[in-house]
This record gives structure tokens, C-alpha cells and sequence, in this order.
């Protein structure tokens, strides 16, 4: 067997795999079912902070409009949900610190890391002593690490949309919290936000002390879905927040990108892992952790336990540490020399590539036969190619299941 072992902020976690913060980690069914599947760590829903009772907080302040979660496969969107659910009003400091006292033995018993979750909001910002107590409160119940998550309900309009983020706002907001984090930490601190954050902001963390990052995505992945048969949108707003697979190769290069800015870190992603193969991945791509949401929503808890014994099983296939594959892909997704040197190699003139197919391997599917250009039919149940109408694109070798399409350069 493989070891799993990861080291991420000075703690050993027992593999890589981590149930991200959100509905997972909001109750204690969910805890100990990530925890019992075999996950490496937990990370807690994110508490707000409570609202003052002379102050009336604003809609947006705290979102839980039941119920949150629509998932999109009717609608043609498979894979994907919309979520709306922002942070549960009644989750405040105390209430997270009952769920982790809660939940330790469990984690203990199997060997799992607990992360405690705090949502920077702006009543953190504006309080700051109100935020080291709260943060006191959750840390009294002796969390393995703490992450701060900066939810883009939370924040003001100009740091939440890509299009007019105002980075110096962004350190003017987090810098007072993360100096009040580290003052107050016993433990590590994440910093999770979206990667254009940390590639402008990555010294502002690392110059407070701040070294674990959790890149993941917000803004970029607001979208619209309309319900065609009432003519109204699933929900009113631009900010609903789309999640699902579609996330996976928006996150591998933030991730990479995230990895390139240096090694003075430690890395953990999340978003649009659904498999062993995207886990595998996304740890190519930079990441010591990787964490899973919304493809457990789907699938359930079990899909850890497959994810972690694929892992394990592919490694030891190879004959490979964590360590060995952690980062492998990033000079080359990060480089433009890379990047052009491949295009220049591919630019070859149609006559000097053409598809070959291995007719003993073909399994007469007919999927390649699909080809928009006529460029290949059937044949008695075999692919036959038509080169006279063949653009040479290459999409019969990537649908080709057993492999028995290959484009050959001449």
C-alpha cells in the first residue's frame, strides 16, 4: 500500500482528502460520516457572527433562505447545483464549539484532522474585538486548524465581482483580521479565498505569518438558470453561485497559478473534484489537500472511501509517493514559452497527420461515426475513414473508448 501521508501546516493528515466547509460540516451526521469514510480532515460550516440585537443586519449579511440547495440535472445541467445557502444565522461561535466538542472523539478515534471555520464578515471587520472573541470561543474547543473563508455574500460589491475588484480594499479588510488571527491562533491558519486574491495578494498573508492557503473559487461562478416553463430564473439575483464539475479546469490552473507564486506554503483546493482521477489531478496542479463537496451531495459519503482506495491503489500501480506527484504539472500549465513551443510543434499542414484505426480493436460503437465532416463511417460494424473529408481535428481518437483511433503524423 501507498503512504497517504500529507504534511500541511506542520500536522501530519493521514491522506489528502478533506470534506470542505459548507453542509457537510454543519451537522453531526455529516461530520461523522466524512469522518467514518475515511477522510484525512473535517472542515466545519463557517459561524457568523450574532447580530447585535439593536442592529438590524441586512438581507445579504446572512443568507439561509430554505431550501438552499437545487440540483440542476433536470435542467440540462448535470453535475451542477446552484446554492444559495450563505451562512445559517444560528451558527454562531458557541454553537460551533458544541459541534466540535461533539465531534473530537470521533475524529480522534479515527485518526481524522478537525478545521474550525470563521467567516470574515463585516461585522468581524468592523468588531475586530468581537472577532478575537468568537475566535477564542471555537478555539477553546481545540480545533486542529482554523480557516477563515471570505464568502462573497459578505463582502462588498467591488471586491466580490471580478470585473471591479479592488485589491487594496481587500488587504485594508482581511489585513486587520488575519493580524487578529494570528495573535490569537493556536493553531495553524488557512487563509481561503479565490485564486486572483492570493496572485495579488500573497504577500500581504505570508508578510502576517500566514502560511496554508485553500484556493477556491467564488465570483466567476455566479450564474443564471432559467426555468423555461414559468420564464423566471431559479433564483432572483446575480449572485447565485453554481457548483459541480464544470469548476474542475478553472481550478486546476488557479490552483497551479496559486502553486507557482513559491513553495513558502502549503496548498490545499477545492472545486469540481468528483473523482480519484480530479483528486490526482488537482494535487499535480499544486495541492498538498484536496477537498470535496458538492460531488458527496450527489454521490454520498462512500464516494471518499472510493476516492481514497483509488488513490491508493493508483500510487501503489506506480509505484509512487504523494510527494512525487504534488505540483508535477505546474511549470508546464504556468509557462507561455510551454504553451507556444506545443502550439508550434501541433501546427502541422493536414496532409501530414491523419487518424489510424486498429480495426481488431475497434468495438463498433460508431461514436466516431458521429463526424460532422463525414470524415469516418461504418463499415460491417468497423470504423472505415474517409481522408478526402477529414479536417484532421482529432475528435474520433478522444471519443474513441477502446483506444482504436490514433492520430499519426506522417
Amino acid at each position: 500500500m501507498a503512504n497517504l501521508n500529507v504534511e500541511y501546516g506542520g500536522l501530519v493528515f493521514k491522506n489528502p482528502i478533506v470534506a470542505a466547509s459548507g453542509p457537510l460540516g454543519r451537522t453531526f451526521e455529516a461530520l461523522k460520516r466524512s469522518i467514518e469514510a475515511g477522510c484525512g480532515a473535517v472542515a466545519l460550516k463557517s459561524n457568523n457572527a450574532k447580530p447585535k440585537e439593536t442592529v438590524e443586519p441586512p438581507p445579504s449579511a446572512h443568507i439561509f433562505a430554505r431550501p438552499a440547495h437545487t440540483f440542476l440535472g433536470k435542467y440540462g445541467l448535470k453535475n451542477m447545483m446552484i446554492n444559495w445557502e450563505g451562512v445559517p444565522v444560528e451558527f454562531t461561535a458557541e454553537k460551533q464549539k458544541a459541534m466540535i466538542e461533539r465531534i473530537k472523539p470521533i475524529a480522534k478515534e479515527h485518526d481524522c484532522r478537525v478545521i474550525a471555520n470563521m467567516h470574515p464578515d463585516p461585522m468581524y471587520v468592523e468588531d475586530i474585538a468581537l472577532f478575537k472573541q468568537d475566535m477564542r470561543t471555537i478555539l477553546s474547543a481545540k480545533p486542529d486548524l482554523i480557516e477563515f473563508c471570505v464568502c462573497p455574500y459578505h463582502i462588498p460589491h467591488e471586491v466580490t465581482y471580478p470585473e471591479t475588484q479592488d485589491y487594496d480594499l481587500i488587504d485594508e479588510m482581511m489585513a486587520p483580521v488575519y493580524e487578529a488571527a494570528m495573535e490569537v491562533a493556536e493553531v495553524p491558519v488557512i487563509a481561503k479565498h479565490n485564486g486572483p486574491i492570493f496572485h495579488r495578494s500573497a504577500e500581504t498573508f505570508t508578510g502576517l505569518g500566514v502560511t496554508q492557503f485553500h484556493v477556491t473559487e467564488g465570483p466567476q461562478f455566479y450564474g443564471t438558470v432559467v426555468d423555461i416553463e414559468s420564464m423566471e430564473p431559479l433564483v432572483p439575483g446575480p449572485a447565485v453561485i453554481t457548483y459541480g464539475a464544470h469548476r474542475r479546469p478553472i481550478m486546476n490552473l488557479q490552483c497551479s497559478r496559486t502553486r507557482a507564486l513559491g513553495d513558502g506554503f502549503d496548498l490545499m483546493s477545492s472545486g469540481g473534484v468528483w473523482s480519484a482521477n480530479d483528486a490526482i489531478e488537482r494535487m499535480m496542479c499544486g495541492a498538498q489537500l484536496v477537498a470535496l463537496h458538492t460531488a458527496v451531495q450527489y454521490h454520498g459519503h462512500e464516494l471518499f472511501t472510493k476516492i481514497i482506495t483509488r488513490i491508493d491503489e493508483w500510487l501503489d500501480s506506480r509505484g509512487l509517493e504523494l510527494d512525487q506527484i504534488v505540483g508535477k504539472a505546474v511549470p508546464q500549465i504556468v509557462s507561455q514559452e510551454a504553451h507556444d513551443s506545443f502550439m508550434r510543434e501541433r501546427n502541422r499542414p493536414a496532409e501530414g497527420i491523419r487518424p489510424v484505426i486498429e480495426l481488431d480493436d475497434c468495438n463498433g460503437c460508431g461514436l466516431c461515426a458521429n463526424c460532422i465532416h463525414g470524415g469516418i463511417s461504418m463499415r460491417d460494424k468497423k470504423a472505415q475513414t474517409h481522408l478526402e473529408n477529414c479536417v484532421r481535428c482529432g475528435v474520433c481518437d478522444s471519443v474513441c473508448v477502446p483506444n482504436a483511433i490514433t492520430m499519426q503524423v506522417q
